[in-house]
């Protein structure tokens, strides 16, 4: 009875006998071998050696070119199930770079392109709670693996340099695009220009502001131009009205209540009036004579009448106050600068 020996004996000269050979090819399925071995069917393939991932790789000293399938991933270069050759240095898949196959949960490694990971709808988690990106709804949880914003931190946020903006944060702890002040809120400054959503209040037409400065003018009450304050210091009382002068005239009511003393000369313009104890003097119609009268007879004629100096008379004159009329300025001593209204930008 043969022995598993004899048996695989007979097999080999069985193949070299009968196999065609030509020019030093051999050929299996086929009488005219076109390579070194020529392997031909339609119904079979070949079965290259099936060995897990630690198998190949303890095959002592490979020769370049040796061909293995993995039927495991778990070795240190092996790390899928595949076709896998030897290149001379380590075990490269087909279809793999000369660089060595670097598996992430066991190997830093280095991008040498840019890479991008289709997600197909799928979601992204690293570890529970630690890093999540929900593919479908666009949110990534740090944190958290249920996202509720399109970024949401389940902790504390430090945001350093923030050079400028409008970011605020709600009362739940979520940040939101918002005003850093409240809409209408106003404020002098030496800036020349609009800045920042504050926007200089010089009577410009509203119509020439952005878009969200419009709205905000409109949901505080202001439309039209904006209020100009060039020149104005500002009073409080009914928001955007206007009014006031830079200068006052004085009038008589503004002066003090006061009498007023002086001395006039001798030749100033004056009158006196005449009084005769019992008689009674009256110019005549022409103005040139006195008639006087005493009792019932009646005397006229052209007399000279002397009157004492310290008879019971007045005076007028006139004062000359050499003004002009000039209207007084009522602006104190300043230094200019600008008045800016908050409408967001």
């Amino acid at each position: 009875m043969l022995n598993n020996t004899s048996i695989k004996i007979i097999f080999i000269l069985y193949f070299i006998l009968f196999l065609p050979v030509n020019a030093q090819r051999i050929g299996i399925g086929t009488a005219n071998p076109n390579a070194a071995l020529d392997v031909s069917s339609t119904t079979q393939g070949i079965l290259i050696p099936r060995m897990s991932a630690l198998q190949a790789e303890a095959i002592t000293n490979p020769p370049t070119g040796e061909l293995v399938y993995a039927i495991t991933g778990n070795g240190t270069a092996i790390n899928k199930p595949g076709f896998w050759y030897y290149d001379g240095i380590v075990w490269q898949p087909f279809g793999g770079s000369s660089q060595p196959i670097i598996n992430i949960y066991n190997n830093d490694g280095t991008l040498i392109s840019d890479r991008t990971v289709t997600m197909n709808s799928q979601n992204l988690s690293f570890d529970t709670d630690k890093l999540f990106i929900h593919s479908a709804e666009q949110k990534i949880g740090i944190g958290s693996n249920t996202p509720g914003n399109t970024v949401d931190v389940n902790g504390n946020i430090r945001v350093r340099n923030l050079a400028a903006g409008n970011v605020k944060a709600l009362s739940d702890g979520t940040l939101s695009i918002g005003p850093k002040v409240a809409y209408g809120t106003v404020k002098e400054s030496l800036r020349p220009n609009d800045h920042n959503g504050w926007y200089k209040m010089n009577g410009r037409a509203i119509s020439t502001l952005p878009a969200v400065a419009q709205s905000n003018a409109s949901a505080i009450g202001l439309s039209g131009t904006l209020v100009n304050t060039n020149g104005r210091l500002m009073k409080q009382g009914t928001p955007f009205d206007t009014g006031g002068s830079d200068t006052t005239t004085l009038i008589r009511a503004n002066l003090p209540n006061v009498n007023l003393t002086g001395v006039t000369s001798t030749a100033a313009a004056h009158t006196h009036s005449l009084t005769a104890g019992g008689y009674n003097f009256t110019q005549n119609a022409a103005g040139n004579a006195y008639v006087f009268r005493a009792g019932r007879g009646t005397v006229s004629g052209t007399t000279a009448i002397t009157l004492p100096a310290a008879g019971a008379h007045s005076h007028t004159g006139t004062v000359n106050t050499g003004g002009t009329g000039t209207p007084l300025s009522i602006l104190p001593q300043n230094i200019s600068y600008s008045y800016f209204i908050y409408l967001g930008q």
